[in-house]
């Protein structure tokens, strides 16, 4: 089965979460030209072949070709993917290489991409990942990339519930926009939204608010924020050196990785008020959040604070079940796009009764599945969100496998609330408008809560 996603740009570094079934997916793709083999200027064999001929170690730029052609949620022109494409090639550091190349064309405007692969690219395997990665990464959205081998093996980690690395959350902030944006540059800046709790991160002294300017002395300008994150994470007990800027001053931490829990739930109790911090939306992150407030209900309270700030959303299915404890029937949610586009209802018994009020705490971190809960409740009436504007994501991606053990993420949809309300812009705007500072202890949250609610 493949997964639905509803995260954004907010990841531990760090990974998603996600794992997929092989998809397959055809394309009619408008390709005119003939098999061709050349000599290059720099005395490599090139080889431009069309998809019908394609060999193995080069087949995923038609892959993904085909899957974005069929799913992604709005259409791209060919001429976009294939600039993406040549601009992936030409963020490789160039080859001295001389053996022969195969180089795909699943589409007409491609073929002049080709012509560039052999001064740039080791092998035919090099070329075809900087290919999809280009079309991923620079000819999408943001919440769209290709993801390595490696990359999902880390995803799979942190699904588990325990990670290796340095235990902080981070976003993408455009500086100009104020948008999240995709490629590291000038103005595309790592921030770090939090840390965990006692993670190494924390203990270096790292703050909300720093931006991540190098990993180990190279500097991430036109890197991905997936490779940022892949190359933060590594084996517990190793150090990697940050460069790091809070406000105007720069400096540099090395911090020793280690296992790091993900803390998924928290819950604690204040006189006759429930309080649950809730991380993120994992596989089985509805099923703790039941048990937490389940507990806290057989304690007998009145009133129950959920505390979503930086949560960055996770699984669609988690999404609905988190909404189905608090909700008697309905919908919860409808997608619109090519391929998914759907009501989702409410599933399971309710489990917050009416006569238990709800308050739900959300900040500029909380994303996707986090505002997907958050409006549907207040528009239900069934919570008061306090708080200030969450992240506006209202965007699905769905994860599709690669034959070379990678996959591409996608945005297959965009989401609305039952009534129409979409807030993929400005976010959920909350009831009632508050500041919530990150080091609050939980009894202060809930206090600070209790009182503008």
């Amino acid at each position: 089965m493949r997964a639905v996603l509803f995260s954004a740009a907010l990841l531990l570094l760090g990974s998603c979460v996600v794992t997929t079934a092989p998809t397959t997916t055809t394309t009619t793709r408008p390709v005119v030209v003939e098999s061709t083999t050349t000599i290059t200027e720099n005395g490599r064999s090139l080889e431009v072949l069309t998809c019908d001929d394609a060999p193995e170690e080069a087949i995923i730029v038609c892959e993904a070709y085909d899957l974005i052609q069929a799913n992604y949620v709005d259409e791209v022109a060919d001429l976009a993917l294939a600039d993406a494409a040549a601009e992936g090639l030409a963020s490789l550091d160039g080859t001295t290489a001389t053996t022969g190349m195969v180089c795909l064309v699943p589409a007409q405007d491609f073929v002049d991409v080709c012509s560039e692969a052999p001064f740039e690219a080791e092998d035919t395997a090099e070329a075809a990942e900087a290919m999809v990665w280009g079309m991923a990464s620079l000819a999408l959205d943001p919440n769209s990339a290709y993801l390595d081998a490696r990359l999902l093996d880390l995803i799979e980690q942190e699904q588990g519930g325990e990670v290796e690395g340095i235990g902080a959350l981070v976003n993408t902030v455009d500086t100009e926009s104020g948008e999240a944006c995709g490629i590291i540059s000038d103005t595309c800046q790592i921030v770090i939204a939090s840390t965990i709790q006692g993670s190494p991160a924390q203990a270096s002294g790292i703050e909300a608010g720093d931006v991540v300017m190098a990993v180990d002395g190279t500097d991430i300008i036109g890197w991905s924020i997936d490779e940022v994150t892949t190359t933060v994470r590594g084996p517990a007990g190793t150090e990697v050196t940050l460069t790091m800027r809070r406000d105007e001053m720069s400096f540099e931490v090395t911090i020793t990785r280690a296992a790091v829990e993900v803390p998924v739930v928290t819950s604690e109790k204040f006189g006759a008020t429930g309080y649950v911090r809730f991380n993120q939306f994992t596989d089985n992150g509805d099923e703790q959040l039941r048990e937490a407030i389940f507990g806290l209900m057989a304690e007998s309270i009145d009133t129950l604070v959920l505390d979503l700030r930086d949560n960055p959303g996770g699984l669609l299915t988690t999404a609905i079940d988190v909404a189905s404890q608090f909700l008697e029937g309905g919908d919860v949610v409808r997608t619109v796009g090519p391929v998914d586009s759907r009501t989702y209802e409410v599933n399971g018994s309710v489990l917050v009764p009416d006569e238990i009020e709800v308050v739900i705490v959300v900040n500029g971190g909380s994303a996707s599945a986090s505002e997907l809960v958050s409006a549907l409740l207040q528009e239900r009436g069934r919570a008061t969100v306090v708080g200030v504007n969450t992240f506006g994501k209202n965007t699905v991606q769905q994860q599709f496998d690669l034959s070379n053990g990678g996959a591409l993420k996608l945005t297959i949809a965009r989401w609305v609330t039952p009534e129409g309300l979409d807030f993929g812009e400005v976010g959920v705007t909350p009831d009632v408008f508050g500041d919530f500072p990150s080091d609050l202890t939980a009894e202060a949250v809930v206090d600070l809560a209790l009182s503008i609610s």
